[in-house]
Order: structure tokens, then C-alpha cells, then sequence
């Protein structure tokens, strides 16, 4: 339901064709999990690009070992100060996973604690390292920031504005 409400909302994908579930396969290898159902269809339907060209999404292109740790480098341990950072990071395990990164600097994460990828919960880190964390599926979320409610209070309170569009990236050459 939550996909569906982002296809009205966002208007039809630019091009089609981006779904090739391999790709998603060696991602998730790489990971050593699965990951959230309707994160992977999003982004199987859009492709890699910008929610209103402010929050910016990447996906597995060609399933390589490279692109995905390029896509999900291990962040290693991190010195814990809790009020710092109250999470870990991937691949210790229940580490923060990265998902999409915005202009003001503004990162987000799966927070992986249940064993069902789509019961996931979202964590969203600004530059200063404030938190943010919600219930709900990827769509959830990004449909709760468009309805302006339990959304990160750090991010542009103008965002997304008032016809929202998907812009897909632009192909790397060689791809």
C-alpha cells in the first residue's frame, strides 16, 4: 500500500526495466541479511536517484563484490559514547545498515533488531550527530516525511515540496 501511495505521489518512474533481483541477491550476501521488502521495490521501480532531489537513494547496478562495498562498507567499531553514537554500525551485529544520505548531510539507516527485515525500524543521524528513530517500513517513513508527521525534526522543514518528484541518476559511464 505504502509503494503505491509513492507511485501517485512521485508520478511513474522515468524508465523501467531496473529490476533484477541478483543484483539485490549479491547485495544481501555481501550484507549477510536480507533487506526490507518494499526498500528493494522502491528502488527496483525508480532506480537510484533523489526523492525531490533532496533525499538521494543508490542500489546494486551490476551485483559485484566491489559495488557492494562500495554500497555497504563496514564501519568497524566505533569508540562508543553513547550519547554520540547510541547505535553500532554494520557488521557488528543489530549495526545501523546506511540506506540514503540527503543535501544537509543527513544519514539513514535500518536499524536490523528483528529478525523480519520489513519490521525494521528507521534511524536517521543529522551532520552533528543528533538522532532520530521510528517505526515503520522504509515507505512508512518517507510517507510520514511527505504527510510532515513523526519525521526527523532536523531536516528542511520544506521538504518535499508541493509536487514531489523522483529524478533518477544519471548513468555512470560504462554502465
Amino acid at each position: 500500500m505504502g509503494l503505491s501511495r509513492l507511485r501517485e505521489l512521485l508520478g511513474e518512474p522515468e524508465t523501467w526495466g531496473w529490476a533484477r533481483p541478483g543484483l539485490w541477491e549479491a547485495s544481501e550476501a555481501h550484507l549477510g541479511l536480507a533487506l526490507p521488502s518494499d526498500y528493494t521495490a522502491f528502488l527496483d521501480l525508480y532506480g537510484p536517484g533523489s526523492i525531490d532531489g533532496y533525499l538521494w537513494l543508490d542500489r546494486p547496478m551490476d551485483g559485484s563484490a566491489e559495488e557492494a562495498e562500495r554500497l555497504w562498507p563496514p564501519r568497524g567499531p566505533v569508540e562508543r559514547d553513547p550519547d554520540l553514537f547510541p547505535w553500532t554500525f554494520h557488521p557488528e551485529e543489530g549495526g545501523l545498515i546506511w540506506w540514503g544520505s540527503d543535501e544537509q548531510g543527513n544519514s539513514y539507516y535500518f536499524l536490523p533488531l528483528e529478525p523480519d527485515p520489513d519490521d525494521w525500524r528507521i534511524v536517521v543521524q543529522d551532520d552533528c550527530s543528533g538522532w532520530f528513530e521510528t517505526a515503520g517500513t522504509f515507505t512508512d517513513f518517507i510517507l510520514r516525511c511527505f504527510d510532515r508527521i513523526d519525521r526527523p525534526p532536523f531536516i528542511d522543514r520544506h521538504w518535499p515540496g508541493a509536487n514531489p518528484r523522483y529524478h533518477q541518476a544519471e548513468p555512470m559511464a560504462g554502465s
